[in-house]
């Protein structure tokens, strides 16, 4: 069964290594394949990666991308070290995303490195994550 999506005027999303921008209007299309998705909410810009949970959410973005390329794997290891060190309160929303990318699971990986987004703003206030 093909996957429906719907875009809004200008919304992007990413599909395999391709970023695809909407024009003016509404646009719905059907994608049939086995392919790495990312809505524009999804994405995080290598610029906007300004912390260190968003660096570990960028890294998992490119792995998802990418299917799990191991330097992207050690790099994930590295900026989780780091998080660890700055913030061991976020260590149980770090444990999850680890746990989906020793099971492949990706896209899995990004749900979760989203919910330690959201517990780096709730821990350090909205000035850390203005943008996501």
């Amino acid at each position: 069964m093909p996957l429906k999506i719907e875009l809004k005027p200008h919304e992007s999303i990413i599909i395999g290594e391709s970023l695809i921008t909407n024009d003016g209007e509404r646009t719905r299309f059907y994608i049939e394949g086995n392919v790495p998705i990312l809505r524009e909410k999804f994405i995080l810009r290598e610029k906007d990666a300004n912390t260190p949970s968003k660096r570990v959410y960028f890294v998992v973005q490119q792995m998802y991308l990418s299917k799990g390329d191991m330097a992207l794997q050690n790099m994930y290891l590295e900026y989780v070290r780091d998080l660890q060190n700055a913030a061991p309160s976020l260590i149980p929303y770090i444990a999850p995303i680890s746990d989906a990318i020793l099971s492949a699971d990706y896209y899995g990986a990004i749900k979760a490195a989203a919910k330690l987004l959201e517990r780096e703003d709730e821990v350090f206030g909205a000035m850390l994550n203005p943008q996501f």
